[in-house]
């Protein structure tokens, strides 16, 4: 799809709202692309486009901004973290467009990932809220989609404009494009409610190719939670200034590249049939674009590594807090050993919120169901008074 480019006119929009929106957008974006990719959803994919050319207006603008407000060298020098960390957003949007274009192009993936791919992973839903639909008038907290179904809605497209990570108190309209996020049993059931459609038959393959694509899917997984748990990471070094932060997604880098190798020789190794290699070819692109993610968290790293101070715009952009991290070794007498996220109930217990879990020499982005292991590093967020109650929780 070749780029649409217009004539873009400045205006003087503060560089934070600027910042903040290309953060947000880039960051749906590669939700969107991934589900577009891998449930071959045309759709989808268009609405990731569209938000790519929005989020080079944005960089454009900002880059503008930028300019006008650098007085001198070292106003320059200020900014210059501002600079790198909207050229990571766009970079995170670009790299959403290449996943997006594997179904534009009508490479796609091969159709038995995406069902081996609901099973071990969280499923986005892009649904039109149809007319008589019975949510329609609804508040988002109403729904109670969290508690019933294990759904979330993360976004809301109505008409031209986006509504991300949309309050409790949002009515639903009719004709809004609802994206959730959830288990796979949740989406099917609110996809139902939004418009009424049924899934589509399952792809029949013998047990040998079955177990071949899990291995590809299993690798896939862990490169994609990675790139997406680095640009988490990276934020939150920004947030808090924390080099041990920033040197962590600096070896999650070095991981990513290792674990890129590994998923496209799996890829290339499993055999196939001429009339799948279109399939094949929208998985090794979906790697590459994994590590294509990395590198961009890795350059927003880099504004602490390099001991640049981290401009208010970024903090606020953010998020204001007075905050700390800290990692906590857990020990095999710890109560959280052998337990779930959610059942060890860490916020609820010490206020804290883990951003990660190194194993070894992977980091595992956490989900409620993720299991803490003895020998488990937790990497949290938190205030300093929960950070020493998680840490006699995990090494009492």
């Amino acid at each position: 799809m070749p780029h649409r480019f217009e004539k873009i006119e400045y205006k003087p929009i503060p560089a934070r709202d600027l910042l903040l929106e290309m953060k947000n957008l880039s960051e749906l974006m590669i939700d969107l692309a991934y589900s577009a990719a891998l449930f071959n959803d045309k759709d989808l994919a268009e609405d990731v486009l569209e938000l790519e050319l929005r989020v080079d207006t944005l960089a454009y603008l900002l880059e503008i901004s930028i300019m006008v407000a650098a007085r001198d060298a070292r106003d320059a020098e200020d900014l210059l973290g501002v600079s790198t960390v909207a050229s990571a957003a766009d970079k995170i949007s670009d790299a959403a467009a290449d996943i997006a274009a594997i179904v534009t192009q009508n490479i796609g993936v091969h159709p038995i990932v995406s069902e081996i791919f609901e099973k071990v992973e969280e499923r986005l839903l892009r649904a039109r809220v149809s007319e008589g639909s019975a949510i329609i008038g609804k508040q988002i907290g109403e729904l109670k989609l969290a508690a019933e179904m294990g759904v979330d809605i993360i976004a809301i497209k109505r008409n031209k404009d986006w509504i991300i990570d949309p309050k409790e108190t949002e009515k639903i309209l009719s004709g809004d494009l609802l994206i959730a996020r959830g288990t796979p049993v949740g989406i099917d059931e609110l996809k139902e409610c939004a418009e009424g459609k049924r899934k589509t038959e399952q792809v029949r393959v013998s047990k040998k190719r079955q177990k071949q694509f899990e291995e590809i899917v299993k690798r896939f997984v862990e490169l994609k939670d990675t790139s997406e748990l680095m640009i988490d990471l990276a934020y939150s070094s920004l947030l808090y200034d924390n080099k041990e932060l920033a040197e962590e997604v600096h070896k999650l880098e070095e991981y990513v590249d290792k674990l890129h190798t590994e998923f496209e020789l799996c890829v290339l190794s499993s055999s196939f049939k001429k009339d799948e290699a279109r399939g094949f070819l929208g998985l090794i692109r979906l790697g590459v674009v994994a590590e294509k993610i990395a590198d961009a968290a890795a350059e927003i790293a880099e504004v602490v590594l390099r001991g640049l101070e981290p401009h208010p715009i970024l903090k606020s952009t953010i998020e204001e807090a007075q905050e700390t991290i800290t990692h906590v070794y857990v020990t095999a007498n710890s109560p959280l050993a052998n337990k779930t996220i959610r059942e060890a109930r860490i916020p609820e217990e010490t206020g804290m919120w883990v951003l990660a879990i190194r194993r070894g020499e992977k980091c595992i982005r956490p989900k409620p169901d993720s299991k803490i292991e003895a020998g488990d590093v937790l990497i949290a967020s938190g205030y300093a008074e929960g950070a020493e109650d998680l840490k006699r929780l995990a090494s009492p």
